[in-house]
């Protein structure tokens, strides 16, 4: 898994910037941007589980970066199938093919220069699974947390936002309330989540929970699918 320097926070952003965005800016609302970022994860999800890895340009890319390349007429044809389901196969033949190849690379190298060809990221999961081995977690316990960190990226902007050790906390913390699981303090006297970033505070956590909690009563779909796997 690819990773960055953990001080490094040349992509997180304050409340008030990811209130500011373009999108807002040219009048669409809070609930309907948020909206529009869930649909562009969840068909980035889709047409991963398709592909057998983890928006058909950052998956591209992002398959490259992962060190796991898939054929671009591979991607397009997938991303045809997910968007238009009830239609035939794409004809790698058809114009209509070549001239989503050509935007697809195109819109790869804006990507890579919008991004400033930054592109490893450091994961929430690594940490859930290191403050799980920490605190010896049970097994339900350590998979719904770590279930959670993949819903964080899905439904919400906590990763443009705090750290991936701050959103591992959060995902902990959501998940042993559900759980009714107290992690007791340490033997030097501190709290679980000083070992994953002394930055955390129960008040940030209580807060990001609340605010994940509210965005998934949004969601019902995903609420049930978390529930169940609970």
């Amino acid at each position: 898994m690819a990773t960055v320097l953990r001080g490094s926070t040349k992509w997180l952003f304050t409340r008030e910037q990811i209130e500011n965005t373009p999108s807002r800016r040219c009048g669409i609302e809070p609930d309907r941007e948020l909206s529009y970022r869930q649909q562009a994860a969840n068909l980035i999800q889709d047409m991963g589980q398709r592909l057998n890895i983890i928006s058909p340009t950052t998956l591209f890319l992002a398959a490259k970066v992962e060190e796991q390349p898939r054929k671009l007429e591979h991607v397009i044809k997938v991303a045809h199938a997910c968007l238009n389901p009830q239609e035939p196969p794409l004809d790698t033949n058809s114009n209509t093919y070549l001239q989503q190849a050509q935007e697809l690379v195109l819109l790869e190298t804006i990507v890579l220069q919008t991004l400033g060809f930054e592109i490893t990221i450091d994961h929430p999961h690594t940490d859930v699974v290191r403050c799980s081995q920490l605190v010896r977690a049970s097994k339900d316990l350590a998979q719904t947390s770590y279930f959670m960190a993949t819903n964080s990226l899905h439904l919400t902007t906590f990763c443009l936002q705090y750290r991936p050790t701050v959103v591992a906390c959060v995902c902990i913390h959501l998940t042993c309330k559900w759980s009714k699981w107290k992690i007791p303090i340490s033997s030097d006297g501190k709290h679980w989540w000083e070992y994953l970033d002394s930055t955390v505070t129960l008040q940030l956590l209580d807060q990001l929970t609340h605010e994940f909690l509210q965005i998934l009563e949004k969601t019902p779909s995903r609420l049930k699918r978390i529930r169940n796997w609970r």
